[in-house]
């Protein structure tokens, strides 16, 4: 067995379901050998963004490879944007031989130690077990984040000198200090309005139940981080939805105590931005780093989201014993929700052509099931719009990022999403612009047999940009992307008419039902109107 033999069967060890790759990575054919699913991309940032959908929604390890020098720096800013949103995946790059290191060949661990959790190359085939089980425990153990492990060009020809010996490997999370989560209980059952705020810590440890039964138990109010829509329902009676919109920012201006579970408080605008002389308690914090970064904090508990939970809820029955149930609060939250929606149901509602891209969005949400499907975006304009009205009522039925990304991020994303939970309907929100980016990988779900639908808001510009530039031909693009989609495979239709949004998206259920890729065009208005983030100062419309 040599190196890269070695390597598939580890990952095969694993659980690792498929690799995401491009034609030239190093290891498919070992992958393939050993039964593991080979998803073939068009560029190798798609192949990084499907393991990093297929990791977000499984909270499992995604994998992906490309050849060294060029395949890996075209990677970069997949594994950028997978670090900035604590994504747990393993890239897999090729390398160059081990006699080359020190020259001026390109080495992918010197340019990428900056945006990954661990970066090494194996430079030998018998340091291959050993590698491996490290970058296995650093994925599924602490702060999540990306792992690099170049496979130098020795690996293919060397053997293992004895029989490959490897165990998979567990994770080990830390709970909370019982003093502290005492502490942290007593403030927020002593708290005249609190909020609680959740971050995407409670997905990473497969918490939303203990959160649900935790909030059920205080009767407060939550609000989530656009990472996070989803693992508290938001059709609950007692969330307010995602740090954007009205409610939002009524209920964060009333609150005396944040009350932070799995969050990091970044200082970000799709994180919350807590004013001054709010009481902050940080709660379900795995990473040290992650206190005292952007605000002080009154008291915090390290530990992994769901054994911290378990522990708030039993600390909750000692201190509180049963609360009632705040019919008042409900109300006061059902009120808030309902006369935004309403400030905003002329454009979700609406009949003007070109189409408004909210009434794309709340046709598609009111015509699929949301409790069995998965929707995502892609940065600017979708992203804003998507977010701020997609009503994300079960755990993964929402994609979204923390920090930043590229164009294209969503497409790739949909597709891992799909391969995670492949009885869901995956679908990515795609603009014209994000389309120049990875259109050709359209081709790739119809090629590898993913049912999934792509959703392209065609604008025929960069929204909202002509407010920046003065001249045309910096903002416009132009492109019939229905024949695009047609031409690489794909079922496309192209849809004009506000009313024909819904029977169109039926009829690219039944293609993906049935199996398939569905591509829906609709032809959008520019429309850069969104609701302001809670805790800013002025509101950004």
């Amino acid at each position: 067995m040599n190196g890269i033999e070695a390597v598939a069967e580890i990952l095969r060890l694993e659980g690792v379901p498929f690799v995401a790759c491009e034609g030239a990575a190093p290891i498919p054919d070992y992958c393939a050998d050993v039964g593991l699913r080979i998803i073939n991309c068009r560029q190798e940032r798609v192949a990084v963004d499907i393991a990093h959908g297929y990791a977000r929604v499984s909270q499992n390890p995604g994998v992906c490879s490309m050849m060294g020098t060029g395949g890996i720096e075209n990677s970069f800013a997949g594994v950028a944007h997978a670090w900035e949103d604590l994504v747990p995946i393993l890239v897999l790059p090729g390398g160059i031989s081990r006699l080359r290191k020190g020259s001026r060949d390109f080495e992918a661990v010197n340019s990428y130690l900056r945006v990954t959790k661990w970066a090494q190359s194996i430079n030998f085939t018998s340091r291959v077990p050993e590698m491996m089980r490290r970058a296995f425990t650093y994925l599924r153990c602490g702060r999540p984040g990306p792992v690099l492990l170049e496979l130098l060009g020795e690996l293919r020809s060397e053997e293992l000198s004895s029989p490959l010996e490897y165990k998979p490997v567990a994770g080990w999370r830390p709970a909370g200090n019982p003093r502290d989560v005492e502490v942290a209980v007593k403030a927020l059952l002593a708290a005249k309005n609190p909020l609680i705020y959740v971050g995407t810590g409670v997905y990473r440890a497969k918490a939303e139940e203990e959160l649900k039964t935790f909030v059920e138990l205080v009767q407060q109010p939550v609000m989530t981080t656009m990472n996070a829509k989803g693992a508290f329902p938001e059709n609950h009676p007692l969330s307010v939805g995602f740090i954007r919109g009205e409610p939002t920012e009524y209920f964060l201006g009333k609150a005396d105590l944040i009350f932070g579970i799995g969050a990091s408080f970044n200082r970000h605008f799709t994180a919350l931005m807590v004013p001054a002389g709010k009481k902050i308690i940080q709660t379900a914090c795995i990473d040290e780093y992650d206190l005292n970064r952007e605000y002080p904090v009154d008291h915090a508990v390290i530990g992994d989201a769901k054994l911290v939970l378990t522990q708030l809820i039993a600390e909750v029955k000692k201190q509180a014993g049963a609360i009632r149930e705040k019919g008042a609060l409900k109300k006061e939250i059902a009120d808030a929700k309902e006369t935004h929606l309403q400030n905003w149901m002329q454009w979700l509602t609406s009949d003007e052509k070109p189409i408004n891209p909210y009434r794309v969005m709340w046709d598609v949400m009111n015509t699929i099931d949301r409790d069995k499907s998965i929707v995502t975006h892609d940065a600017g304009n979708p992203r804003d719009q998507l977010s701020s009205f997609w009503e994300t009522t079960v755990p993964h039925g929402y994609i979204g990022w923390g920090h930043v990304t590229t164009l294209g991020f969503g497409l790739g994303a949909a597709i891992g999403a799909a391969l995670a939970m492949p009885d869901r309907l995956s679908i990515n929100f795609i603009g014209d612009a994000s389309i120049g980016q990875v259109g050709m990988d359209m081709e790739t779900p119809v090629r590898t047999k993913i049912p999934m639908m792509t959703i392209i808001l065609n604008n025929g510009q960069y929204g909202g940009y002509d407010r920046y530039h003065r001249h045309p031909e910096t903002y416009l693009v132009t492109g019939d992307y229905t024949k695009v989609a047609e031409g690489l495979g794909a079922y496309a239709e192209r849809i004009d008419e506000p009313d024909e949004v819904i029977p169109a998206v039926k009829r690219g259920m039944k293609k993906v039902d049935a199996g398939g890729y569905a591509v829906l065009e609709m032809m959008t208005a520019n429309f850069p109107k969104f609701p302001s983030f809670a805790g800013y100062p002025a509101r950004r419309r």
